[in-house]
C-alpha cells in the first residue's frame, strides 16, 4: 500500500469515527430532552391515585389528599420511596407498596394494621407485639388490654398467648397484662380477679395454680387476689362476702 493510499484509508476512518461519535451526542440529546420532555408534569400528569387493600380504618380519601401533593412531580418525576413512607407513616398501615402504572395512575397497596389487644389507653398492639397509636380512638372488641414498657410488648404478646388457653379451659379470660418497673408480671382475669405471678418461673406458679383451680373457686367465696411469689404455694386474698 502506497503512502497516499495509506493517508486516504486513515481519513476515512477517522471520518467515520467522527460521523459515529457525532450520531451518539446527537442521540444522547436527543434521549435528554426526550426524558425532560416525558418527565415534564404537565405533559405527563398523575392523574389518578388507586389505593388496594381490605381497609376498615385507613381514610382513603384523606390519603389521596395527602398523596395529591406529591404527585404533582408528574408520572416520571415522583419519588416512588417517598410516596410509600407517606403511606406507612399513617398509624393504620402496617406495610405498603407502591408503582406506576401507564400513563397516568400510581398504584399503592396496603396491608392495614390487625390489633390484638389494647396497650394503656390509646394504643393498640398489632399481631407482631409493634405498638401503634390511632390518630383518634376507636371502638374495637379486643380480648386483652396490656400495661408496660413500650418496648416489652412483644413478651408481654406471647406471654398473653402462652398463659390465656390455659385459663379459658377453666372459664376464666385473661383481661389485663400488666408488667411494672420492677419485672413484675400480674393478670387481671374476669370475675375482678388478680393473679401476681412475679418476676420469675410465672408460667410455672400459673400451672401450679391451675391445678387447684376447682378447689378454690367455690359458689360460696370467690377469690379476688393470688399471689404465686411463694415458693412452696400462693396466698389467697377473698372477696368481703366470703369473709362476712
Amino acid at each position: 500500500m502506497s503512502r497516499k493510499t495509506g493517508r486516504k484509508e486513515t481519513t476515512r476512518r477517522l471520518s467515520g469515527a467522527w460521523l459515529a461519535l457525532g450520531f451518539l451526542v446527537l442521540l444522547g440529546l436527543a434521549g435528554a430532552w426526550g426524558w425532560q420532555r416525558l418527565s415534564d408534569p404537565a405533559l405527563t400528569p398523575v392523574r389518578q391515585v388507586t389505593i388496594h387493600g381490605r381497609v376498615r380504618h385507613v381514610d382513603v380519601k384523606a390519603l389521596q389528599k395527602a398523596l395529591a401533593e406529591v404527585t404533582r412531580a408528574g408520572f416520571f418525576g415522583v419519588d416512588l420511596a417517598e410516596v410509600q413512607r407517606m403511606v406507612k407513616a399513617r398509624p393504620w398501615v402496617a406495610a405498603a407498596s407502591v408503582r406506576r402504572v401507564w400513563p397516568d395512575r400510581l398504584v399503592v397497596e396496603i396491608r392495614e394494621q390487625r390489633p390484638v389487644a389494647r396497650w394503656g389507653r390509646r394504643g393498640l398492639v398489632n399481631e407482631q407485639g409493634e405498638v401503634f397509636e390511632p390518630a383518634r380512638p376507636v371502638a374495637l372488641d379486643l380480648p386483652v388490654t396490656f400495661q408496660g414498657p413500650r418496648g416489652a410488648a412483644p413478651r408481654m404478646l406471647a406471654f398473653y398467648r402462652q398463659v390465656a388457653p390455659a385459663f379459658e379451659k377453666l372459664g376464666l379470660k385473661v383481661k389485663k397484662v400488666r408488667l411494672d418497673s420492677r419485672g413484675e408480671w400480674r393478670l387481671g382475669l374476669s370475675g375482678g380477679l388478680e393473679v401476681v405471678a412475679g418476676r420469675e418461673r410465672m408460667a410455672a406458679r400459673i400451672r401450679r395454680l391451675l391445678a387447684v383451680w376447682p378447689l378454690l373457686d367455690q359458689k360460696d367465696r370467690r377469690p379476688q387476689r393470688i399471689d404465686l411469689r411463694y415458693e412452696q404455694g400462693f396466698a389467697v386474698r377473698w372477696h368481703e362476702e366470703a369473709r362476712s
